[in-house]
């Protein structure tokens, strides 16, 4: 946000995105709740497949949507999935959801991960072996948060223990999960 203060980014949950589309219905807020969106210069909305079955949503989805398109804006949605496979959206949101670039992030490399890993540990100023650093990385292959929480509850439990984070407290710990 700070490298771009003249433009409006949101960055929102679909949930979140969901629960304050209600609350502007009921209290008869719709009108702001529109131009709050559709006056953004940068949407992002995580979690898309939360609109699954919801159909009211969509439909505001879907304006605001293409409201966002026609001036040109920036729009940027995260699935688990890709649009595809979403299921129970209305054929037009599915086209909307389809338009755009689709990249699959998938989990990094070993030297990726690594890198990420030392970042994190130097973040929470843990001083960590790479030996522990690489058994992390080659014993957790599915995303990069379950990484970064395996290195925090690593780093947790050895300071229960008062002890340093070696490769048996790390092993321990992964034993774990």
């Amino acid at each position: 946000y700070k490298n771009f203060p003249n433009k409006k980014i949101i960055l929102i949950t679909a949930e979140n995105f969901t629960n304050e589309f209600i609350s502007s219905i009921n209290l008869k807020k719709t009108t702001s709740f529109k131009n709050k969106y559709r006056n953004a210069d940068i949407l992002l909305i995580d979690d898309i497949h939360f609109f699954q079955d919801k159909q009211g949503v969509q439909e505001e989805l879907f304006n605001t949507f293409n409201a966002l398109y026609d001036a040109k804006k920036q729009m940027v949605f995260t699935c688990d999935r890709p649009p595809s496979e979403l299921k129970n959206l209305t054929p037009r949101m599915q086209s909307r959801f389809s338009m755009g670039l689709i990249i699959d992030l998938r989990m990094p490399d070993y030297e990726t991960k690594l890198a990420i890993m030392r970042n994190k540990a130097a973040m929470q100023k843990a001083v960590i072996e790479d030996a522990v650093l690489d058994l992390i990385c080659k014993n957790i292959n599915t995303s990069v948060r379950d990484l970064e929480s395996a290195l925090t509850n690593i780093i947790a439990y050895s300071e229960l223990l008062k002890k340093p984070v070696t490769v048996e407290t790390a092993s321990a710990m992964l034993a774990y999960r």
